[in-house]
Order: C-alpha cells, then structure tokens, then sequence
C-alpha cells in the first residue's frame, strides 16, 4: 500500500509540474507599424524588434535577423542590442510578404521572433498552369476507381463512445480492389438524418482518435487516413512507418502522374465521401471539408472534385503553387522545386514553358488547380498564418484569390504552422454555423435580429376572415385597421391527418396553402399549429374523455399504426410549401401547445410527463426523418402564474428539440390576475430563454371580445414592453369571438394606437425594410 501510494503521489507531482510549464522567460517580437500587418505596394514597413526578459528589454542581447521577400531574404545580419530594442524598414514594389526573422541568442539558448509584412496580399496570383485536361483527368481517375466496390468494413470502438455519439473504426475500397482508406467514423445516437463532415489528414503517419464532438452536436464525422493502414493501431506502427518505409511519402513518383502518391490519397477522398452517402444517415443535403496543412490541400480538392460539398474549411493549405518558386517566389509546402533550379530572384521566367516531367506532373497535384474548379454552390473558409514558414502566407492568399465561390479569409497574423485556440474556435464554429444551416436556423436568424428592433404583430387567420366578411381577397381586420398586413401569420393544419378538404375551422387546405405561400413571399413568418383529432375515441382534440390516447400512439399502442398514417398527411401538407424555386419555405411549428392544461387529450392530466415527451419526440422524429430542415420547432405552454424550474422541465422537450419558447395567454379572469400571471411567466421564460439560447414568443394571447377597449394599449402591451419577445400573435377574428382589432371601432383605434404608432412593435412593412 505504501508503494503504492508513493507511485502515485509521483505521477501526480510529474502531471503537476509539467502542467505549470508555460512559454519562455526571454520573448522576441517583431511589430510591424500596422495593426492588420497589410500594406500597399510602395509602401515602407516599420518594424520594431524587441527582446525582452520576464517582461523587462534585455540589454546588450546578440541578434540574428534576415529580411526580404519571403522565402529568399536577402539582407542578413548579426547586431548587439544594447537597449534590447531595433528599428528596421522594408518594402515591396510587388504584391507579397516582406518578412523579417529574429533570432536572439541568451545564455547558450535561442529564441525565433519573426513577422511577415503583407503588401497588396488580394492582388496575388498563383503562378502554376492548369492543363487543358486536368478536370476531365480526374473525372475519368474517379469513374474508374468507382468500378471497384467499396466493400466497406465497420467495427464499434465502445470504448470511444458517448451517450450521444457511437464512434466506429471503418474501411473500404479506395481505386482497386485491396487498396483500402481507413478512418473513424462518428455518428450521434439519435435516429434521424444529419448533415456531415469530411476531415483530412496533415501531413504525417499517425492513428486518429475521430471527430467526437462536432457529433455530438448534430454532424456525421469521418476522420481518415491516407496510408491505406488501420488508424488505431499502437503509436510505434506508425512511428515505424513513417521513419521507413512512408519517410517523405509526398515525394514518392513525382514525375508519374498515374503512380504519384497523392493520387490513391485523392481518390480516398472521394471514395469516403461515397461511403458517408451509401453508409451513413446523411441528410444528403450538406457536407463539408475540412483540414489543415496536407489537409488544407486535400480540402481544396475535394471540394474541387466533389459537389455533394457545400462548405470547405482549408488552414494554411499546403502542396499549392509549387512551381512559383520557378521565378523566384514562395511556394508552398513540400517546396518541389525550391533551390532546385538555378535562377535570379524575381526573373520573367515563363512557367509554362516548363517541360521538366516533375513541373509537368505537379501541375495536376497543385491544389490551386482544385481550388480553380470550387463553384458558386461550395461556401468556403480560409485560415493561416503571416508567420507560417512551412506554408508561406504567398501561395495561401494567391490560393484563395483564384476561388471564385463564395468565401471568407480570417488570417491570424502572428501564427506560424500552428493555430491559436481562438482560431480553432472560429474554425469549428464556423463549421457547425455552416452545416447546421438550414431554413429553420436561417428563420431563427431572422428572428433574432428582428427582436432587436423590437417585436413583430401577428394574428391567428388574418387573410380569411374577419368581422363581418370571408375570403375576399387581400382583406384583412389589421390591414383595416392599420394600413399594413401583420409580420406574423397563423396557420391551422387540424383536419389535415383526416385527410379533410378543410381544417376544424372549415377553412380549405388549398386557400392554406396559397395564403401561406403568398405571405412569406411577401417577407413575412408564418407559424403553423395542429390540434389533431382524438385517435383513440375518434372526437375532436378537445375530447378528454381517456387518459390514455397519448400511450395509445406511442410505439407499440393500439393506435399507433394510425397515428404514423396521421403523421404522414401531415408531413405531406408540409412537404408541399415550398417558394418559386422549389425550396420548403420557413416554418415556425408548435404542435401539442397548452400542454399543461387538460383541455386537449395530451394535456397535463391526460398523460404522464415520459408520455408527453415521447409523443414530442415521436412527431418531431418523423418529420426529421422525412428531411424537414425548413421546420422551427416552438413550446407553447399556456399561461401558469407559478413556474419553477422544477415544474417547467416536467415536460419540456429539451434544447436539442426546441427552438423558440411559447406562452399562450389569455384574459378569462380579471384584468388584475392576468397581469400578474403574465409577468410571473415572461420573467421566469425570459431569463429560461437567455440561459438556454432560445428565442421567445407570446404565441397566443388575446381577450375574448375585447370587452375594454383601452386593453391592448393599457394591459397587453405594457407588459410585453417588459419582455424580449420576438412576436406576440393575437387568435382569430370569427363571427362570434374575436381577439384582434375590429376595424373601425374603439377597439380597433386603441389597437392602431398602441401598436402601428409604436416604434418597437413591426408589421410587415418594417420587417421587409
């Protein structure tokens, strides 16, 4: 025992020191006179250099420095510092990096500090030529390994899993029959389909441990190797490897196009994403790219070849622009040719005159070629350093120069071939922004914004009917009252699992579906509810007469096989909202509201909370399953008065179901309760909101009849005044019962009153501004 315990205080005292180390003592900077490191051509770079030690300028330090154009400097000197500080100026008449390299020695010890000086950096082009058949080469190289079938293995890391993410070792054909890509393959647990994420490999021979995270929160990820060897083997295979038998792999049959290194690594590429469309619950929608270094070029390639690619994230791409050193400027990373050639700095060669086998070839493995073909439809994001002297900033940025789709750049100047943590945040944010954008985030987007100006007017059946007409088209009680539609309608969908011509207010799915259409089109947001019939007994959703409907569907029940009918009908209304260009057009959906009520047969007394939930995640499920993406998932309790926290997560769904938080409030009481009941919520749902990221609504709310023609300006709207909602939406306007304004009454007036003449509340008209 006491052995023992000596062990551990060991290894405990070896973890605690080595976790306090942390940087230098003596720190060299190079600070350029300009903030972002750019200047134009012409222009003179200030730098100062200063060594310092524990914060304070070292006196009388030793220095090293070259400067000049990246790659081939051309002043070199060895200077004492006797304040521990230097002044030192540079230009370029061309676009590219004017880089300076410190190297300071102190006490037997060196230290690097460099910065590299960005001159006119968006004027850069690469040098490298595309040959006339360099699409049509890999096209052909890509059918001909897809005659090979992919042949796929799968094995369970158990060990790597989460309970959120089943993480696999898998393999399969590359371009012939034997020659296999190995990779880890991350998929979350929950049924449904998902967008997902390709990452490439850096240079190098290494197991791989596999994307768990971006699984988790929502993204297929495949993790491969190039090697063609299993990716979890024991760190030693590898070492092995890559001092024998793969040392300097990148330069294996340069001069041979067909038998180039690069070429089976390309293929997998390709191939993996085969595996991740015929293997994987892809969504078949979006898929991204991403890696850094050898990664970053392989990035570029397989967007390049591969249009199932919506997004692309190189870092400091390696392999681009090898043949710029031909006329004496930076290439990129294995630097092919550079100091191969007998040449002056900055001489006219002309490239394409080239016929060197090895020049020749690199052309159809220069990833500013991949990069030529990346189109309008392929969103990408670009990173690196200005520091980088393993892939200099020049072949980066003249890479991304020559991409004409879509992009961003995000330099980190003081980088070298590595990346900050901020970096990597940025990076795998970005990601997750692009491959989890769908028209449901996008609307949620749009939402957040808008509530930043205030909150949107809306109203339940708005262009059907109103007081005193029906169905004429382009009328509307708001539009009566105010001179502007409502931003927000309501849509019913109940009737529509019965296979009805009209919903449960004998409105026409068509006249639904026409209207709907016709007021995104118009700019505004549409929010959709369904009060489905009872499929146990056959009644309407407010028949209350079991208290087991809800078990009845769930998986297993009596009536689930009907429920799964019901669902389909309804996902088939859904499935046929879709704008001029065929796309599903953005959905704000709040099924199974009120739920803490007992008026409709999934209401609080009507199930237990498991069972409510299940019914959620059984309809939510579905239409995942059917490929909605354009579907913003609202909860809409009804009015409490006395939320805990405790109580409100009895039945809510989750963060990963919900999207918008919901309170349906009414007037049935007095004006005194309703207050105070309204404000005990939106406090308690406002600060839910914020702590959970969530947008929030007044998704219903209205007073029956407006019996006080003052409530809208003297009880409704103070209260939301308080409160970050993004919408309120009062109910239907109907022969007998109305909630929102009566044109041409006190109630319309006050309603015009409080709400048109306010600046923080938006009707159609501000929000298309």
């Amino acid at each position: 025992m006491k052995r023992l315990l000596t062990f551990f205080f060991c290894v405990a005292t070896a973890v605690m020191l080595q976790a306090q180390i942390r940087g230098n003592s003596v720190v060299v900077t190079v600070e350029p006179d300009h903030a972002d490191w750019h200047y134009k051509t012409g222009e003179k770079v200030n730098f100062t250099v200063e060594v310092r030690q524990e914060g304070t300028l070292l006196k009388n330090v030793a220095i090293d420095y070259a400067m000049g154009p990246e790659m081939y400097q051309d002043i070199r000197k060895s200077v004492t510092l006797k304040d521990g500080s230097l002044k030192l100026q540079g230009t370029m008449a061309k676009p590219g990096f004017y880089r300076l390299d410190v190297t300071a020695h102190v006490n037997g010890k060196d230290y690097r500090g460099a910065c590299g000086a960005a001159f006119s950096p968006e004027k850069l082009q690469p040098s490298t030529v595309m040959p006339e058949d360099f699409e049509q080469y890999w096209q052909k190289s890509i059918a001909e390994a897809r005659k090979t079938d992919l042949n796929p293995t799968k094995r369970l890391l158990p060990e790597r899993c989460t309970k959120d993410v089943n993480v696999y070792e898998v393999s399969f054909n590359n371009e012939r029959w034997g020659s296999r890509t190995y990779g880890i393959l991350c998929v979350p647990v929950r049924e449904g389909k998902y967008p997902a994420l390709l990452r490439v490999p850096g240079a190098g021979v290494r197991p791989y441990g596999g994307d768990v995270y971006t699984a988790s929160q929502g993204v297929i990820t495949l993790e491969i190797g190039i090697h063609g060897i299993p990716v979890t083997m024991e760190q030693g295979v590898y070492d092995n490897l890559g001092n024998g038998a793969l040392q300097g792999y990148w330069e294996f049959n340069m001069d041979n196009r067909e038998k180039h290194y690069y070429h089976h690594v390309i293929m997998g590429c390709i191939r993996a994403m085969d595996y991740i469309e015929q293997y994987t619950p892809w969504d078949g929608q979006k898929a991204g790219v991403t890696g850094s270094s050898q990664g970053g070029f392989l990035t570029l390639v397989t967007a390049g070849l591969d249009k199932r690619i919506t997004c692309y994230a190189p870092v400091h791409a390696a392999l681009c622009d090898h043949t710029n050193s031909l006329k004496g400027a930076a290439c990129g990373w294995p630097h092919y040719f550079y100091e191969n050639v007998k040449i002056k700095k900055w001489e006219n060669v002309k490239i394409e005159e080239c016929k060197n086998e090895k020049i020749t070839t690199s052309r159809y493995y220069d990833g500013v070629n991949f990069a030529r073909l990346i189109d309008e439809g392929q969103k990408g994001w670009f990173s690196f350093g200005y520091n980088d002297d393993v892939v200099p900033p020049t072949s980066a940025w003249a890479t991304y120069n020559i991409v004409k789709g879509p992009k961003e750049i995000k330099p980190y100047q003081a980088t070298w071939h590595f990346w900050h943590q901020e970096q990597w945040d940025t990076w795998e944010a970005w990601l997750l922004k692009e491959l989890k954008q769908t028209t449901a985030t996008q609307l949620a987007d749009r939402l957040t914004s808008l509530q930043q100006k205030g909150y949107m007017a809306g109203h339940q059946d708005d262009p059907f009917y109103g007081i005193g007409w029906a169905y004429e088209d382009g009328k509307s009680d708001v539009k009566l009252t105010v001179g502007d539609c409502p931003a927000v309608m309501g849509f019913e969908l109940g009737g529509i699992e019965m296979g009805d011509e009209k919903n449960l207010d004998s409105v026409p799915f068509t006249r639904i579906h026409d209207e709907l259409l016709a007021h995104v089109k118009r700019g505004g947001v549409v929010t959709i509810s369904w009060h489905p019939r009872n499929p146990l007994t056959g009644g309407t959703a407010w028949d209350v007469t079991s208290n087991k409907v809800v078990k009845s569907i769930l998986p297993g029940g009596v009536k689930a096989d009907l429920f799964k009918v019901w669902m389909a009908r309804l996902a088939d209304f859904l499935e046929s909202l879709k704008d001029e260009a065929g796309q599903p057009v953005p959905i704000i959906f709040r099924p199974w509201h009120e739920n803490n009520g007992s008026w409709f047969w999934w209401g609080q007394k009507l199930c237990t909370d498991s069972e409510f939930k299940a019914l959620w995640n059984l309809l939510q499920d579905e239409m995942n399953a059917r490929g909605f993406s354009n579907l913003l998932w609202s909860y809409s309790p009804n009015l409490d008065g006395g939320w805990t926290l405790e109580r409100f997560m009895q039945r809510y769904p989750g963060n990963d179901r919900v999207t918008l938080i919901g309170e349906d409030a009414y007037q049935w009481g007095s004006e005194q309760d309703f207050i105070k009941a309204v404000n005990s919520d939106l406090t308690f749902l406002t600060q839910f909101a914020k702590n959970n990221g969530k947008l929030l609504a007044m998704t219903e709310c209205g007073f029956k009849n407006i019996p006080d023609a003052t409530w809208f300006s003297r009880v409704l709207k103070p209260q939301m005044d308080k409160y970050p909602i993004s919408y309120f939406l009062l109910w239907r306007n109907y022969e007998k019962e109305w909630f929102g304004p009566v044109p041409g009454t006190p109630c319309g007036d006050d309603y015009r009153k409080a709400f048109k003449e306010a600046k923080n509340v938006m009707f159609l008209g501000k929000i298309k501004e």
